[in-house]
């Protein structure tokens, strides 16, 4: 039985990020500024210079060592830009940019954390490689609400007469017929680890029923098929699948498919 979910409430949850974070809007570089929903982290800041040739995003889960490229900031035009990691790692997520300038001078930005709890990745719907969640990075805007701003300590005659800004990160979100394959839930058979990056297969009724599981392209050619599967705990390692991408997976149970669904290489 397939287990595609027609409702799009779910994806928008996911890619419907608002969230107030205690920083000013618009920070300049060398400073950035970020946000985490549901287990997606958005950085934002804006950029003074013309010309550059590269920013890459890098990240760590300490705030000095083992920093490693996760993607590229696809507008590399003066003014606002945003970058989103929709694969943090569970625990501290510590952010730099590495920025390349025409001249070959490089620099890098402060360094922001970012928390995600392990339960919230485990919870997390499919979404593409970092690369490719780009695209809604143009759409990505901080906007400023207004708050009263907290008194003075011992005065209370000015409680609620002033206000301070509230910056907001936003991602619009898609318009439906953009959303394909992100309508389709995580299965519980067959799934990206989110904290190794390989495929699992955890199958149901083991014994009972003899399985089988192909891999699709997004040009539905088949990439990987695995006929006979014998145990119950399987794990694919994700270099067999040659790149990063949204893959499509069909489960077959007794030479009868019982679910169709997507698996993120990243």
């Amino acid at each position: 039985m397939a287990i595609f979910f027609t409702p799009v409430t779910r994806l928008l949850l996911l890619l419907f990020v608002v969230v107030s974070i205690s920083a000013n809007a618009q920070p300049i570089l060398p400073d950035i500024v970020g946000a985490s929903e549901k287990g997606i982290n958005v950085l934002s800041w804006t950029s003074q210079y013309d010309g550059l040739k590269s920013i890459a995003v890098q990240r760590s889960n300490d705030s000095v060592f083992n920093y490693k490229t996760i993607g590229y900031v696809k507008n590399l035009k003066k003014g606002p830009q945003a970058f989103i990691d929709g694969h943090p790692e569970a625990g501290k997520n510590w952010y730099r940019l590495y920025i390349v300038f025409g001249s070959d001078l490089t620099w890098y930005s402060n360094r922001f954390k970012l928390y995600v709890d392990s339960a919230t990745i485990m919870s997390k719907g499919v979404l593409p490689p970092n690369d490719s969640l780009q695209k809604l990075a143009t759409k990505v805007k901080i906007e400023t609400t207004t708050s009263p701003a907290p008194a003075t300590p011992g005065d209370t005659a000015n409680i609620g007469t002033s206000t301070i800004p509230i910056p907001k990160i936003v991602i619009d979100i898609p318009a439906p017929e953009d959303i394909n394959a992100f309508s389709y839930m995580k299965s519980q058979y067959v799934f990206t680890n989110p904290f190794t990056g390989h495929v699992n297969l955890e199958l149901p009724d083991y014994g009972e029923h003899n399985y089988s599981v192909r891999f699709f392209d997004q040009n539905n050619r088949e990439v990987l098929e695995i006929p006979g599967v014998t145990e119950p705990q399987v794990i694919i390692d994700k270099r067999n699948f040659k790149k990063k991408g949204l893959y499509k997976f069909i489960l077959r149970q007794d030479r009868k498919d019982i679910e169709t669904g997507y698996i993120t290489i990243y």
